[in-house]
């Protein structure tokens, strides 16, 4: 190992591990500005002749060091198969911070939403099988919770629906390159074409009773004026639950 790599490696650990909050709860994970890089650099292992997937690999694993020296203290995983589910939590943030296994998706919400420091990894609600999970965050208790980024099991392809989501009080920045989720009362089965309707690209791709889970192509804030447009319109309990950097 060159010392020409370990001190790039040592400056861009300072910048992650140092780097100021955007916006408050954002100190200690930051998952738009580390797709962000993440693209970069996978973009530029590409032209040197490195495996896109590798980079990847070694960018998460410092991405989690470092949110564990700035705070993170654990991530509970739950839901799905436990095996795959930890594979692909593990593979999102390296072996930094610690990841604790549970039973209940609710209670892996619970803890995220009550300890400081603390993240939930469950599975991505787009998942064939993981389990309804995604409602809860319509709760009044749980809404201040928010899918903060989405992960796929590497090898993949950027089209693969994620394998797990990461969900905590984390706030919703765009990346650059992002698709939101959202929920919506949709018993009319009209709310891809009213979205459409005000300039929204989105389509539904889970249902529970009323419910709808909404993706939208493109960044969207949670107080974008479309947002309460559509509200008004008739999309009733239209609301961003979370973002997802592609990859």
């Amino acid at each position: 190992m060159s010392d020409a790599f370990l001190a790039a490696l040592a400056l861009k650990w300072r910048e992650l591990r140092d780097a100021p909050a955007t916006a408050p709860g954002a100190g200690v994970f930051r998952p738009a500005r580390e797709a962000a890089d993440m693209r970069r650099l996978c973009r530029e292992a590409i032209n040197s002749g490195i495996p896109p997937e590798a980079a990847a690999r070694v960018w998460r694993s410092m991405c989690g060091d470092a949110a564990a020296a700035r705070g993170l203290k654990a991530v509970y995983v739950a839901g799905g198969d436990m095996t795959l589910t930890l594979e692909a939590g593990r593979s999102y943030f390296g072996f930094g911070p610690d990841l604790v296994p549970l039973v209940e998706v609710r209670e892996a919400l619970d803890r995220a939403l009550h300890q400081p420091g603390v993240l939930a990894c469950v599975p991505w609600p787009e998942q064939a099988g993981a389990g309804q999970w995604w409602p809860v965050l319509n709760e009044s208790r749980f809404q201040d919770l928010t899918i903060g980024c989405g992960w796929p099991s590497l090898p993949g392809k950027g089209g693969d629906v994620p394998r797990i989501a990461v969900v905590g009080r984390i706030p919703i920045e765009p990346s650059g390159e992002d698709d939101m989720l959202a929920t919506v009362h949709d018993d009319q089965w009209t709310a891809a074409n009213r979205l459409g309707d005000i300039g929204l690209k989105a389509e539904v791709v889970a249902r529970a009773r009323s419910q709808a889970l909404m993706r939208i192509s493109g960044y969207v804030a949670p107080d974008d004026p479309r947002i309460e447009m559509a509200r008004k319109a008739g999309l009733d309990g239209l609301r961003i639950i979370g973002v997802r950097p592609r990859p």
